[in-house]
């Protein structure tokens, strides 16, 4: 099974910024240790994450909304 840093060092910036926030999301990890996860900066996740929303409203099941997440603590 590989890693989530296997997984990480084939992906964009972008697209690990991506994952982070989901996994934000998800909140079973600390913030801290999903960027490091994922080797992304708060600086990073700020810049995508309208892309990131839009990505969520366009395949999001609109009778069941993704809840919002902080990005700042």
């Amino acid at each position: 099974m590989l890693s989530p840093t296997s997984i990480s060092s084939h992906l964009s910036v972008e697209h690990r910024a991506y994952v982070a926030l989901y996994a934000l999301q998800l909140g079973r990890l600390s913030r801290q240790a999903i960027l490091e996860i994922y080797e992304v900066t708060e600086a990073d996740l700020q810049f995508y994450r309208s892309a990131w929303e839009e990505l969520q409203a366009s395949h999001a099941d609109r009778n069941r909304p993704f809840p919002r997440i902080k990005l700042n603590d």
